[in-house]
């Protein structure tokens, strides 16, 4: 992949970058997470804290973690240490966050991980009935992300379909509360590899 003009945590503790910049490991990286439920053995480098979210975590086995940190290390992680300013970055923790009416996750700072990148698959047709199956667990109203930065002003981010999100979890964030639908999302949470 060709290197990408992003921003840098040096001027902004957040940025949105175009799916299309990773596209093909986006949707390796969905397929995976889609058909690991989870169950067998959940696997994370580190912990990182749960009790903060009302909804649910789906976590995913370690030949899951080892398949998309692949993804990761091929190609998301060159360009996100240019974007971060941060070295020798190391996926820790895979997730696939799940939140139905009247979930929310509350402001919290993720102190294991560093960078996080948030993706929300889009349905696989969007003009779909929201009671449709199929496409209910990512057809949603409400669920913006809330992020505090250094500077304590706490803004209000709503990812477009084509966007992924890329912020310093160290920095409260949180999800505001769902209004209808799901609201389904892949947390990808990566930290400075520790010697």
């Amino acid at each position: 992949m060709k290197n990408i003009d992003i921003p840098t945590f040096k001027r902004d503790q957040y940025f949105i970058v175009k799916k299309k910049y990773f596209a093909d490991s986006l949707s390796q990286i969905e397929k995976i997470v889609k058909e690991d439920d989870g169950v067998d053995k959940p696997y994370e480098k580190v912990w990182i804290p749960e009790d903060q979210i009302k909804g649910s975590i789906k976590k995913i086995d370690r030949i899951s973690f080892e398949k998309i940190n692949e993804c990761f290390l091929n190609n998301f992680k060159d360009n996100i240490e240019k974007g971060t300013g941060l070295d020798n970055l190391e996926l820790v923790a895979v997730r696939r966050n799940i939140l139905k009416k009247n979930d929310s996750v509350s402001m919290h700072k993720d102190v294991s991980g560093y960078v996080v990148i948030i993706n929300i698959p889009k349905p696989e047709d969007e003009d779909q009935d929201e009671n449709n199956p199929k496409n209910s667990n990512t057809t949603f109203e409400g669920g913006n992300i809330l992020f505090k930065k250094d500077n304590g002003e706490t803004v209000e981010i709503e990812l477009n379909s084509d966007e992924i999100l890329v912020a310093k979890c160290t920095n409260e964030h949180g999800v505001k509360k769902i209004l209808s639908g799901t609201r389904e999302s892949i947390a990808l949470f990566s930290r400075p590899k520790l010697n």
